[in-house]
Protein backbone atom coordinates (compact mmCIF):
# COMPACT_ATOMS: atom_id res chain seq x y z
CA UNK A 1 0.00 0.00 0.00
CA UNK A 2 1.49 3.37 -1.01
CA UNK A 3 1.00 6.17 1.51
CA UNK A 4 1.99 9.53 0.07
CA UNK A 5 4.08 11.02 -2.63
CA UNK A 6 7.50 12.10 -1.41
CA UNK A 7 6.70 15.64 -2.51
CA UNK A 8 4.12 15.84 0.25
CA UNK A 9 5.18 17.16 3.66
CA UNK A 10 6.38 14.96 6.55
CA UNK A 11 8.96 12.97 4.68
CA UNK A 12 11.67 14.99 6.36
CA UNK A 13 10.32 14.13 9.77
CA UNK A 14 10.63 10.43 9.34
CA UNK A 15 14.04 10.81 7.86
CA UNK A 16 12.80 12.59 4.79
CA UNK A 17 13.51 13.27 1.21
CA UNK A 18 14.40 16.70 -0.10
CA UNK A 19 13.63 18.37 3.23
CA UNK A 20 9.96 17.92 2.38
CA UNK A 21 7.75 17.49 5.34
CA UNK A 22 4.34 15.85 5.77
CA UNK A 23 4.57 12.12 5.32
CA UNK A 24 7.56 9.83 5.41
CA UNK A 25 8.67 8.94 1.97
CA UNK A 26 10.42 5.58 2.12
CA UNK A 27 10.44 2.18 3.64
CA UNK A 28 13.05 -0.36 2.77
CA UNK A 29 12.57 -3.35 4.94
CA UNK A 30 12.77 -3.57 8.66
CA UNK A 31 10.73 -6.62 9.51
CA UNK A 32 11.93 -9.40 11.73
CA UNK A 33 15.61 -10.04 11.77
CA UNK A 34 18.71 -7.91 11.70
CA UNK A 35 19.52 -4.42 10.56
CA UNK A 36 17.40 -1.46 11.52
CA UNK A 37 14.25 -3.54 11.75
CA UNK A 38 15.30 -5.98 14.45
CA UNK A 39 13.07 -7.01 17.34
CA UNK A 40 11.99 -4.31 19.75
CA UNK A 41 9.23 -1.77 20.33
CA UNK A 42 5.85 -1.25 21.99
CA UNK A 43 4.03 -3.96 23.87
CA UNK A 44 0.30 -4.46 23.54
CA UNK A 45 -1.72 -1.99 25.55
CA UNK A 46 1.15 0.43 26.01
CA UNK A 47 0.12 3.91 27.14
CA UNK A 48 0.29 6.04 23.96
CA UNK A 49 1.38 9.05 25.99
CA UNK A 50 4.36 7.25 27.44
CA UNK A 51 5.27 4.82 24.68
CA UNK A 52 6.78 1.40 25.13
CA UNK A 53 10.21 0.11 25.81
CA UNK A 54 11.77 -0.78 22.44
CA UNK A 55 13.54 -3.69 24.13
CA UNK A 56 10.17 -5.28 25.00
CA UNK A 57 10.13 -7.57 21.97
CA UNK A 58 8.03 -5.91 19.25
CA UNK A 59 9.38 -5.12 15.79
CA UNK A 60 10.90 -1.60 15.64
CA UNK A 61 9.15 -0.90 12.35
CA UNK A 62 5.72 -1.77 13.78
CA UNK A 63 6.44 0.29 16.89
CA UNK A 64 7.58 3.18 14.69
CA UNK A 65 4.45 3.05 12.54
CA UNK A 66 2.29 3.01 15.67
CA UNK A 67 4.12 5.98 17.19
CA UNK A 68 3.98 7.99 13.94
CA UNK A 69 0.29 7.26 13.47
CA UNK A 70 -0.40 8.44 17.01
CA UNK A 71 1.70 11.57 16.57
CA UNK A 72 0.22 12.42 13.15
CA UNK A 73 -3.35 11.11 13.17
CA UNK A 74 -4.88 10.57 9.75
CA UNK A 75 -1.62 10.96 7.82
CA UNK A 76 -0.72 7.29 7.38
CA UNK A 77 -3.17 4.61 6.23
CA UNK A 78 -3.52 1.54 8.43
CA UNK A 79 -1.72 -1.68 7.65
CA UNK A 80 1.73 -3.15 8.15
CA UNK A 81 2.38 -3.26 4.39
CA UNK A 82 2.63 0.52 4.13
CA UNK A 83 5.20 1.38 1.45
CA UNK A 84 6.69 4.81 1.99
CA UNK A 85 9.27 4.57 -0.79
CA UNK A 86 9.32 7.20 -3.50
CA UNK A 87 11.79 5.58 -5.92
CA UNK A 88 14.22 8.48 -5.62
CA UNK A 89 17.72 8.92 -4.24
CA UNK A 90 17.96 8.17 -0.53
CA UNK A 91 14.59 6.52 -0.20
CA UNK A 92 15.89 4.25 2.60
CA UNK A 93 16.36 7.32 4.83
CA UNK A 94 12.72 7.26 5.88
CA UNK A 95 12.94 3.59 6.89
CA UNK A 96 15.95 4.42 9.04
CA UNK A 97 13.99 7.24 10.68
CA UNK A 98 10.93 5.03 11.08
CA UNK A 99 12.83 2.34 12.97
CA UNK A 100 15.63 4.21 14.74
CA UNK A 101 13.78 7.40 15.68
CA UNK A 102 10.10 6.50 15.84
CA UNK A 103 10.45 2.83 16.79
CA UNK A 104 13.48 2.97 19.08
CA UNK A 105 13.02 6.45 20.61
CA UNK A 106 9.44 7.74 20.43
CA UNK A 107 8.08 4.30 21.41
CA UNK A 108 10.23 4.13 24.58
CA UNK A 109 9.02 4.48 28.12
CA UNK A 110 10.76 6.98 30.36
CA UNK A 111 9.42 10.25 28.98
CA UNK A 112 5.87 11.08 28.05
CA UNK A 113 5.18 11.97 24.44
CA UNK A 114 4.55 15.52 25.64
CA UNK A 115 8.01 15.69 27.21
CA UNK A 116 9.59 14.19 24.11
CA UNK A 117 7.91 16.92 22.07
CA UNK A 118 9.37 19.63 24.34
CA UNK A 119 12.86 18.17 24.01
CA UNK A 120 12.51 17.67 20.26
CA UNK A 121 11.32 21.24 19.68
CA UNK A 122 14.35 22.60 21.56
CA UNK A 123 16.78 20.43 19.63
CA UNK A 124 15.26 21.29 16.26
CA UNK A 125 15.34 25.00 17.07
CA UNK A 126 19.02 24.75 18.03
CA UNK A 127 19.78 22.85 14.83
CA UNK A 128 17.88 25.33 12.68
CA UNK A 129 15.89 22.39 11.29
CA UNK A 130 12.84 24.38 10.25
CA UNK A 131 11.33 21.74 7.97
CA UNK A 132 11.28 19.14 10.75
CA UNK A 133 10.21 21.81 13.25
CA UNK A 134 7.02 22.48 11.29
CA UNK A 135 6.02 18.83 11.61
CA UNK A 136 7.03 18.69 15.26
CA UNK A 137 4.98 21.74 16.13
CA UNK A 138 1.95 19.82 14.85
CA UNK A 139 3.08 16.72 16.74
CA UNK A 140 3.52 18.81 19.90
CA UNK A 141 -0.09 19.98 19.60
CA UNK A 142 -1.21 16.34 19.23
CA UNK A 143 0.88 15.52 22.31
CA UNK A 144 -0.90 18.18 24.38
CA UNK A 145 1.28 21.29 24.17
CA UNK A 146 -0.57 24.58 23.83
CA UNK A 147 0.40 27.35 21.45
CA UNK A 148 1.54 29.38 24.47
CA UNK A 149 3.82 26.55 25.61
CA UNK A 150 5.30 26.24 22.11
CA UNK A 151 5.92 30.00 22.15
CA UNK A 152 7.69 29.65 25.52
CA UNK A 153 9.99 26.97 24.08
CA UNK A 154 10.88 29.37 21.28
CA UNK A 155 11.45 32.26 23.71
CA UNK A 156 13.62 30.04 25.91
CA UNK A 157 15.67 29.00 22.89
CA UNK A 158 16.83 32.59 22.35
CA UNK A 159 19.11 32.24 25.37
CA UNK A 160 20.72 29.02 24.18
CA UNK A 161 20.37 28.83 20.40
CA UNK A 162 20.28 32.56 19.66
CA UNK A 163 17.78 35.09 18.42
CA UNK A 164 18.08 34.22 14.71
CA UNK A 165 17.31 30.55 15.40
CA UNK A 166 14.35 31.50 17.58
CA UNK A 167 13.04 33.89 14.93
CA UNK A 168 13.26 31.18 12.27
CA UNK A 169 11.53 28.76 14.67
CA UNK A 170 8.74 31.26 15.34
CA UNK A 171 8.17 31.61 11.60
CA UNK A 172 8.14 27.84 11.08
CA UNK A 173 5.74 27.39 14.03
CA UNK A 174 3.42 30.06 12.65
CA UNK A 175 3.35 28.25 9.30
CA UNK A 176 2.65 24.91 10.97
CA UNK A 177 -0.13 26.28 13.15
CA UNK A 178 -1.75 28.08 10.22
CA UNK A 179 -2.32 24.74 8.42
Amino acid sequence: MRAMDAEEPIAAEAGGADGVESAPGSVGGGGEGGGWGGRSGAGAGADPQVGADPRAGTDLRAAGLKAMREALPGVFPEGDDLDLRDGRLGEELVEIGLTSVWGALWAREGLSRRDRSLVTLGILIALGAETELRTHVRIARTNGLTEDEIAEVIYHATGYAGFPAATAARNAAREALAD
